[in-house]
């Protein structure tokens, strides 16, 4: 097992530059609302007792001995606020987009899940499970509308997103129903589960930059990653 050393770089101002590859670290400021919507219950009826984990978004790709694996810990979170982890690489890596296309669904006048985590290109099919007739308006991070579409139960509507961004997802009919999505350009990203801990399998080693994102607070990190386990642990925030 290897252990990789860490350097934090501490705070960081989200409108400073971060530098090649680290495109939607900057766009941290713009998503505080996003990973906020992870504690916002959205109108009609109670919150449902068990939301579906939030997918990582990192490579699907089958580990070999020159990949690495990432196992870290960030800030543990509860049942609605989770820690996001993004590696920015310093070189140029060829990750594929994951094959599993993520979900967003209407139950309850609630979106499920209230959060999504995709990198761009990926596509997100938007579905309703419902009879109540609600819409679907996307909404990126300078209030420009991507997209409306109205839904009724069974309807499904697709769309992919080309841009890293902080969207906002909301219902014209039930305007108290919203959730987000963060897209970004990071090859590996990840919501990190209840207890902190997250793993990121196939990477490619080398020199990253790790931002780790918690409700309103942002560090990022210098890391080597080296073929095999790495193990990191990011927790002081």
């Amino acid at each position: 097992m290897r252990h990789v050393t860490v350097g934090e770089a501490g705070p960081v101002d989200p409108t400073v530059p971060a530098g090649r590859g680290r495109g939607p670290a900057r766009r941290v400021s713009q998503l505080v609302a996003a990973v906020a919507a992870l504690v916002v219950a959205s109108c009609g009826g109670d919150v449902p007792e068990a939301q579906p984990e939030p997918p990582a978004v990192e490579a699907s790709a089958p580990q070999d001995a020159s990949l690495a694996e990432v196992v870290g810990v960030a800030p543990g979170g509860d049942a609605t606020l989770r820690a996001i982890v993004l590696l920015d690489p310093h070189h140029e890596v060829d990750v594929p987009l994951p094959e599993e296309m993520p979900v967003m669904d209407q139950i309850g006048r609630q979106f499920v899940p209230k959060f999504i985590l995709v990198r761009a290109g990926q596509t997100i099919n938007f579905i309703s499970s419902e009879d109540d007739i609600h819409t679907v308006h996307v909404k990126n991070s300078a209030g420009e509308s991507l997209f409306n579409v109205a839904f009724i139960n069974g309807s499904s509507y697709t769309h992919t997103f080309e841009v890293g961004d902080a969207l906002t997802v909301i219902c014209d009919t039930h305007t108290e129903m919203f959730a987000d999505i963060m897209v970004v350009d990071s090859p590996y990203a990840t919501v990190a589960a209840r207890d902190g801990s997250f793993t990121l399998p196939g990477v490619v080693p080398g020199r990253y930059t790790v931002t780790v994102i918690f409700a309103a607070d942002r560090r990022e990190y210098e890391v080597e990653i080296v073929p095999g386990r790495n193990d990191l642990d990011f927790t002081e925030m």
